[in-house]
């Protein structure tokens, strides 16, 4: 399937050859069906990183990441090709034909017998051919179904059902990870499944700084014991309240004593 491919394309070099040697560029300025788009994400995150794919989604808008959840909410496994689809059930049936012209050829003349072997060979091939093909395309695709889920996980709203939800709540202790999720919830909507992937990049980038300080440094930050400082009690004093005549002075438990003492 690949040489046919190549040769289609008037080339040998193969279209994943030519994509990885553009760094899978292949920009898109038209406006797409929520179905094409999601296919066409999906193909994106099954050749970039976490991070490259996040940082790209995080851009789009709340509309067209709501469309993508609406598309992934709709089917939520990636469609099989017509031939993925079709293939392996028309092979089936072709082999079962080949079998009942075995059969019938065995009980006819033996000019018709070799016509009947002759043409239930043909579907036997055939048939295996169709099962063959569709095995391989199916298997081939494997990496691309699973990569459909994931731009599920991706787009879908950090809500009860998300499993990322317990993950994204452990990540906003740390301050950059909280700065992000203020600016999100500002400028572009709720949360999404990639929003985690980039929260995480912020603080796993902030803990690869800290393991760039010098071991000394950190050693001794490690082994320093802080001492308390005493604090010592207020000392009671007179508070006068009021002026002139009126003026009232609290009681305080030294003048209490005081009092006792004289008495």
């Amino acid at each position: 399937m690949a040489i046919f491919d190549y040769l289609l394309d008037g080339t040998l070099i193969g279209r994943e050859r030519l994509m990885q040697a553009r760094e899978f560029y292949a920009p898109s300025r038209t406006a797409m069906p929520a179905e094409t788009e999601f296919a066409r994400w999906t193909h994106r995150i099954s050749v970039q990183s976490e991070r490259g794919s996040a940082r790209e989604m995080a851009g789009l808008a709340d509309a067209q990441l709501d469309a993508l959840e609406s598309e992934f909410i709709r089917c939520p496994t990636r469609p099989r090709s017509t031939w993925a689809r079709h293939g392996l059930w028309a092979g089936a049936l072709l082999i079962a034909l080949a079998c009942i012209g075995f059969a019938i050829g065995d009980l006819g003349e033996a000019g018709a017998t070799r016509v009947v072997a002759i043409f239930g060979l043909g579907l036997l091939l055939v048939g295996l051919t169709c099962i063959a093909v569709s095995g391989l395309t199916a298997f081939s695709a494997l990496h691309v179904d699973l990569t459909y889920g994931a731009t599920g996980l991706y787009v879908g709203i950090l809500d009860e059902q998300h499993p990322w939800l317990y993950k994204t709540t452990g990540l906003l202790r740390h301050e950059a990870a909280e700065n992000y999720r203020q600016s999100v919830l500002r400028e572009r909507g709720p949360l999404r499944g990639l929003d985690y992937i980039m929260m995480r990049e912020l603080v796993g980038t902030h803990d690869s700084l800290d393991q760039l300080r010098p071991a000394r440094s950190v050693a001794e930050q490690l082994q320093f014991i802080a001492t308390p400082i005493a604090i010592l009690p207020a000392e009671p004093r007179l508070v006068q309240v009021g002026s002139g005549t009126h003026a009232v002075a609290l009681r305080t438990p030294e003048r209490e004593a005081n009092k006792v003492e004289s008495a």
